[in-house]
This record gives C-alpha cells, structure tokens and sequence, in this order.
C-alpha cells in the first residue's frame, strides 16, 4: 500500500476512507449499485497539503470551477464496483487537486503503488455539486450517487417530472422525509451521463437542494460525510418504497395533512422553501 506521506492528519483520512467503504458496502447489499454503478467523492482539502496538486500532472476538465480553487477531493475511480470500494477503498479512491485556473485536475493521491488512478466518469456532476456547495457556504462536503430501486422506478412514470406534485407526495407519504428533506428533491431531467451537461444541470438542481433525483438515471444526495448523504437517499427512497408497495397492493393511502406537513417543516426545515400551495392527492 503506498504510503501517506503528505497527508496533513492521517487519522482523518483513515475515517473518509471508512466512511467510503462502509456506505459502499450498503449500497451493494441494496442493490443501488450494480456492476460499477455508483459513485462517491468528498472534500479533503483540510487534511492535504494545498500545493501538492503543483507537482500532479494536469487533465484538462472542458469547464472551469472557480470554487475548486485550491481544493482537494477524494472520489472512486473510473469503473469502481462498489463491493471492492468496500474492501479496499485506498485500491479504489484517489485525491484530485485542481490548477489555478480550476480547468484541469491533477491526480496527487492513487493509493497503491503502481496502480494509475482515473477518476469516476462521472466527475463532472460531483465537481458542479461542489463548486455549488462552495458558493452555498453549506456544511455538507460528501457526495453520494446511486441508483436506489423504488426511486430510479418511480422516475420512470411518465407524469413525474412534476417537482411539486412529487414533494408533496414524499412528504405526505412519509414523516421522516419532511424531517431529512425540507426543501425537497430536485427533479433532473435526464442528460447522457457523464457529461459536461449532465454535471451542469446536476449542479444547478443542488442550488437549493440537498438530494436530487436524476430522472431515468438514478439519484444523489449530499450530506456532512458519506454516512449522512446515504441516509438522506435511504429515507427519500423508504418513502418512493411506501408509495409503489400501495400501489401495487391496491392501497389509497391517506398520506399526512397540509397542515400536519408544514408543522413538520416549520419545525425540522430551517431551509424550508414555503409552501407548495399543492393539495395532497392520492394516486391510485
């Protein structure tokens, strides 16, 4: 295993990596994770040296983050299953340093000796959503993306793209996700993967959110560390759960109040966004 030689506090960083590998072990006993789907990254820039990134090689980004500027981020690699993430996650993460421009990334962390590190194919979504993380000045600095089941499914009905409608219906169905999502999920519209595009659109849905579902496609969450992000997707996705068990059984479910769901806002969402003025409907 290559040494940590350069690492500011290897205690913290031992605890990143921990929290990778055991949020990438629940995502592969979920099944959210199949083959090399998913993807993690975290900001690590207070336990890396801020000029190790000037002796990395550069690759070019096509698009410059500002934000990023002199920022470190550990994310998997390039074809990374998340079963062996979490195993060994220092065989399946590296740390990214950025260049003064913020147009390219330097690799100045791959793990183990000999083994060249290429970052997940989807970067450019991780590195909007923390450049926007910057510019909200907000405390969540791990990143989560998955395709939990009953979410990814529910993105595949037709007349979901409805944002308000699609709250109203999470928060009726299920308390907690009041309580861990008060301003909601962002609804994505679907975009090739793995694009400049994609990271864009992934990055403005963060604006005012802390979990978006990418329609088609899958969902990601941010959260204080890996542990904090997966609940926020494990609750959203319980309710998406709740709402296709009903369905399939035949069940109209009553689902929480307007009244009941906005005392539940006033008191857990300090970003609550007002309300949806929407009317809590069934749907059969």
């Amino acid at each position: 295993m290559r040494s940590k030689r350069g690492l500011r506090d290897t205690s913290a960083f031992e605890a990143v990596l921990a929290g990778a590998a055991g949020v990438a072990q629940l995502l592969w006993e979920r099944g959210w994770a199949e083959r090399n789907a998913g993807n993690l990254s975290c900001d690590v820039t207070d336990i890396v040296p801020a000029g190790l990134a000037d002796r990395a090689p550069l690759t070019p980004l096509g698009v410059a983050y500002p934000e990023l500027a002199g920022r470190h981020l550990l994310v998997t690699g390039a074809g990374s299953r998340m079963r062996d993430v979490a195993s060994a996650p220092e065989t399946w993460c590296g740390v990214l340093g950025f260049s003064d421009d913020c147009a390219a990334y330097g690799v100045v962390w791959q793990g183990r000796d000999g083994t060249a590190f290429t970052p997940t194919s989807e970067l450019p979504s991780h590195l909007a959503i923390h450049a926007v993380l910057r510019r909200r000045s907000a405390p969540p600095q791990a990143i989560v993306h998955a395709h939990p089941t009953e979410l990814l499914a529910l993105s595949l009905e037709a007349e979901v793209g409805d944002e308000g409608r699609f709250n109203r219906l999470f928060w009726a169905l299920h308390p907690e996700a009041v309580v861990v999502a008060p301003s909601g999920v962002a609804l994505v519209p679907y975009v090739m993967p793995g694009t400049v595009e994609q990271g864009m659109v992934a990055g403005r849905a963060m604006e005012e959110h802390d979990i978006a579902l990418w329609l088609k496609h899958g969902a990601v969450a941010v959260g204080a560390d890996f542990g904090a992000a997966f609940d926020l997707l494990d609750t959203v996705n319980k309710a998406a759960r709740l709402y296709l068990l009903c369905r399939s059984a035949g069940i109209v479910p009553e689902g929480l109040s307007d009244a009941e769901v906005e005392e539940l806002r006033r008191a857990y969402g300090p970003r609550s966004l007002g309300r949806t003025g929407l009317t809590w409907r069934a749907t059969t």
